[in-house]
């Protein structure tokens, strides 16, 4: 279920909305907090993972983690 909802919003955005690929601003407007909402879940995913690996492990492991860590967060944007 879809709802109605009106937003005010500067030239500028609305310029920048109207280059956005999608049919019409709804779609547009959709997608963008869709992407907006997926990339903050990802940043504390990332948030968690790095604060799990800190956390009491020795230096010598933490920098092997933070390699894997940075393969993780990479192949997760790509999303293989």
């Amino acid at each position: 279920m879809k709802h109605r909802v009106t937003v005010s919003l500067a030239s500028e955005l609305i310029a920048a909305l109207d280059r956005a690929p999608g049919e019409n601003r709804s779609q547009k407007v959709e997608r963008l907090l869709k992407e907006a909402l997926a990339r903050r879940a990802h940043a504390r995913w990332v948030s968690e993972l790095e604060a799990f690996y800190h956390s009491g492990r020795p230096a010598d492991e933490q920098g092997e983690d933070l390699d894997w860590q940075a393969l993780a967060a990479e192949a997760f944007e790509r999303g293989d």
